[in-house]
């Protein structure tokens, strides 16, 4: 469901006949911050059981010889989740011959020990093209990977690579955002165009807060935007415990701490 239909189908609930000026009234742009406040509130309930479901995928630069790069701009849009981090070859799209391959994220780690054993206690020294570094002796180089020498961190909206590259490093990223962007817009799709069966009770949320706001009587909307989310709520828990279940145990997740 795009914005254009939800605040029809919102008018319709909220009875409202033609513009209003504001005086008394709803106004478009309110609106559209009530189906925004609500598809956000929607997502955020979505993402605590799957937030894989909103999987994204996205290409940027890691600018040479920068300490830290700001997701949130590079993305436009905070990471709540990375699962997959990469080099690419080529600034370009990937393809047979532009295959990303993997950066190892690390969790707890010093980044200042990087210099000295990236944090390791036992290791081994290498020689690279940006200068002799040491690495852990359990740390291994891939034959055909040159991305294997570097290690990725993410603290708080900045993102790190270690050794500090010297040469742009082309960047491939699986992402889930930490929220959606307002809806501006008639085309846009709530909830990004995913989980349509939850759409509806996006524009029941909104109704029950402009109705709520003026005093008048929720208690209808309320009964169908339970109806809703009590079914598909249960369905999206099954399903995602389905999935935990299929999934090879892992020692450590594939979200990595900010």
């Amino acid at each position: 469901m795009n914005v254009k239909e939800a605040v029809r189908r919102l008018n319709g609930y909220l009875q409202r006949r033609g513009k209003v000026d504001g005086s008394g009234g709803w106004t478009e742009q309110y609106l559209l911050d009530l189906l925004t406040d609500a598809n956000l509130d929607m997502y955020h309930r979505v993402v605590n059981y799957g937030p894989e479901i909103f999987q994204l995928s996205d290409r940027f630069t890691y600018d040479a010889n920068a300490a830290e790069v700001d997701l949130n701009a590079k993305l436009s849009g905070l990471p709540m989740a990375l699962w997959y981090v990469a080099g690419l070859p080529n600034d370009e799209d990937i393809g047979p011959n532009n295959m990303p391959s993997p950066i190892q994220m690390m969790r707890r780690t010093n980044m200042d020990t990087v210099e000295t054993g990236f944090g390791a206690t036992s290791s081994t020294a290498f020689s690279t093209p940006y200068g002799n570094v040491t690495l852990p002796s359990s740390f291994t180089l891939g034959a055909n990977n040159s991305y294997s020498s570097y290690q990725g961190y993410y603290l708080g909206k900045n993102f790190s690579l270690r050794p500090i590259p010297q040469n742009d490093i082309y960047m491939y990223i699986r992402w889930t955002p930490d929220a959606l962007p307002a809806l501006t817009d008639e085309d846009q799709e709530l909830l990004g165009g995913f989980l349509p069966q939850f759409h509806p009770a996006i524009v029941y949320k909104a109704a029950i807060q402009a109705k709520s706001a003026k005093g008048e009587d929720t208690s209808q909307l309320v009964s169908l935007y339970q109806e809703i989310i009590g079914q598909f709520d249960s369905n999206l828990k099954m399903g995602c415990r389905q999935r935990q279940r299929q999934q090879p145990q892992q020692r450590d997740p594939m979200r990595w701490e900010y």
